[in-house]
């Protein structure tokens, strides 16, 4: 029987040889220290063993000592190449840029090293150098496929699509089988919103190159923005199959388990996100254990937030769990909610996210920490574990709540409504915006009187409105969410009703309990999951989705018929 390549026996065999090999060169090192092929051939097995930094000392050795011999230099140029590979799919970005520069000044305008570096440059969103590497590529090698790719890549960074599908194309004029340019040209697809042609690019780069595992990853993104669940979990598991730390891919694994609603297996490839270069928060490093769903009774626990000042509202809602389970519970939290979270929970003491950390971390005598999005592996791990009732787990100032809501009853008779059209989400945020000209019909209602809940420059948006329906949406100069949550929730605590798009103001409302009707673009994020009216995380919580991705007018005019009923069933306005 022939033994399998990959098997366990094989790579022991390889290891046992390689320490042999390493043996023997380092005896003759011993007495000959200054043998370059000793060195050489040292590296060669380091590059092997993928302990690079070793094999560049070794090489350069090597290469000072003889510099005749070009397999010397090859070795030492493709040991920087190999190296850098390494620390960019580490994430490592400016390492690699650095060796990459150490082997250009070896090889000055080496076509596929300038190719290699600005690439490397894209991945550090270093676009401008990178298009003007990919320039100098080109400058010496105009049919070069390569320098076509990373250019377009360059350019899809720069956010001038139509020119990278031209330098994508342009790659693939010159050989249609170079399976990169479809890869990243799926991307560009993807990012004008062209799902089907991106999913035909990946296709057809995963046909040309089936071990690609970034094709598959991006191919199950791709499959996710369709709303094909079912596909696009078996794209990403396709990608770690081949590549089983593939951290973006099993992240954006976790999107799709959670959005399915398989809350078991997708908290735990949630744990992934630490690893992924985009992710938006870093990791605090503190010395309790971290909790394995260990029992808590008698033992007190530090949990920390992470992400945005929406997520950490959402993710409170597994607070109530834990506070029953434990002894006490110190959270590191955005410092605008410390009061909003202390003032909530019995037996939780909330400080400011800071550096150094807070010294009362260090005195609370905790056994155990976790991060807050993570406390959904042991609380919320199926349907059921979500609260059913839509009273809402955070509690706004009882004062200032009475003196807004005093301030909003003289404007006269009528529910008082909260509204939000834009969304601040420097990704997503203008596909999740419902421009306030859509919401005329809406706003001209008897009945109720419009309060803004929009943070920002919102002048010439309300004064639009009053020219084009004479309706005057307050605006509560008083509030400002952006420098107080404690306006910010008792403003909403105030309200009998918020209307809003997908934004932070759903977490306040819906953390609240305030009713709430939530207007969701075609492909939302997974914690809306994928076809539901509800919301899971927050019962008060109605979700209108959009019916055709872009277009809101049908929606916009199903939420003020439905809007009209909700006023007449609750006496606002007589039929």
């Amino acid at each position: 029987m022939v033994a399998d390549v990959d098997s366990p026996d094989k790579h022991s065999m390889l290891a046992e040889r390689l320490d042999e090999a390493e043996e023997l060169a380092r005896k003759i090192l011993a007495t000959q220290p200054d043998n370059p092929d000793a060195l050489n051939g040292l590296g060669l097995i380091h590059v092997q063993q993928e302990r690079f930094d070793q094999a560049i000392d070794l090489f350069e050795q090597a290469h000072a000592i003889d510099p005749d011999r070009g397999d010397f230099a090859e070795n030492l140029i493709k040991a920087f190449e190999t190296s850098a590979k390494s620390m960019a799919h580490a994430s490592r970005f400016s390492a690699a840029i650095k060796t990459l520069e150490r082997a250009l000044v070896m090889r000055p305008g080496d076509v596929s090293l300038t190719c290699r570096m600005s690439f490397v440059l894209s991945l550090a969103k270093r676009h401008g150098e990178a298009l003007a590497a990919a320039d100098r590529a080109l400058s010496k090698a105009p049919e070069s496929p390569e320098a076509l790719d990373v250019r377009g890549l360059a350019l899809l960074g720069l956010n001038q699509l139509e020119h990278a599908i031209k330098s994508f194309r342009a790659a693939l004029d010159i050989d249609l089988q170079y399976a990169p340019a479809y890869s990243n040209l799926g991307l560009t697809y993807r990012a004008q919103g062209e799902h089907r042609s991106a999913i035909s690019c990946f296709d057809e780069a995963i046909r040309l190159d089936e071990n690609n595992p970034q094709a598959y990853n991006n191919l199950g993104i791709s499959l996710l923005d369709m709303g094909d669940l079912t596909q696009a979990e078996a794209a990403l598991r396709n990608a770690l199959s081949i590549e089983p730390d593939y951290a973006e891919a099993h992240f954006n694994l976790s999107r799709v388990l959670l959005m399915a609603e398989n809350f078991a297996d997708g908290w735990k490839e949630n744990e992934w996100r630490w690893l992924c270069p985009e992710f938006p928060s870093t990791w605090r490093e503190f010395p309790p254990a971290m909790w394995q769903g260990e029992d808590l009774t008698g033992q007190k626990i530090l949990i920390w937030s992470e992400q945005g000042i929406g997520d950490e509202i959402m993710f409170a809602n597994t607070l109530p769990d834990i506070v029953r389970d434990c002894a006490g519970i110190i959270l590191e939290c955005n410092d605008r909610l410390v009061p909003i979270i202390e003032r909530s929970f019995d037996g939780v003491i909330a400080v400011a996210r800071q550096e150094p950390p807070d010294p009362r971390i260090e005195h609370a005598d905790t056994e155990y920490q976790m991060p807050i999005g993570s406390l959904g592996k042991f609380y919320r791990q199926a349907i059921e574990d979500f609260p059913q009732e839509a009273g809402g787990y955070l509690k706004a100032d009882p004062d200032l709540t009475a003196e807004i809501r005093a301030r909003y009853e003289a404007l006269g008779p009528g529910m008082k409504v909260g509204i939000c059209w834009r969304s601040g989400n420097p990704i997503v945020g203008a596909e999740r915006s419902v421009p306030l000209a859509m919401w005329d019909e809406l706003l001209a209602m008897a009945g109720c009187h419009f309060i803004n809940l929009q943070y920002g420059e919102v002048d010439e948006d309300l004064a639009g409105v009053f020219a084009r329906t004479g309706v005057k949406v307050f605006n509560d100069d008083a509030v400002d969410p952006l420098t107080s949550a404690e306006d910010w929730f008792a403003q909403i605590a105030a309200l009998d009703h918020v209307i809003s798009v997908d934004n932070s103001t759903i977490q306040v409302s819906g953390s609240l309990g305030i009713p709430t009707w939530t207007l969701l673009s075609k492909v939302p994020e997974w914690r809306f999951g994928l076809n539901r009216l509800d919301h899971l995380w927050h019962p008060s919580i109605r979700i209108f989705r959009q019916h055709k991705k872009g277009e809101w007018e049908l929606l916009m005019s199903e939420i003020a018929f439905t809007f009209a009923s909700l006023l007449e069933s609750e006496g606002y306005v007589s039929s």
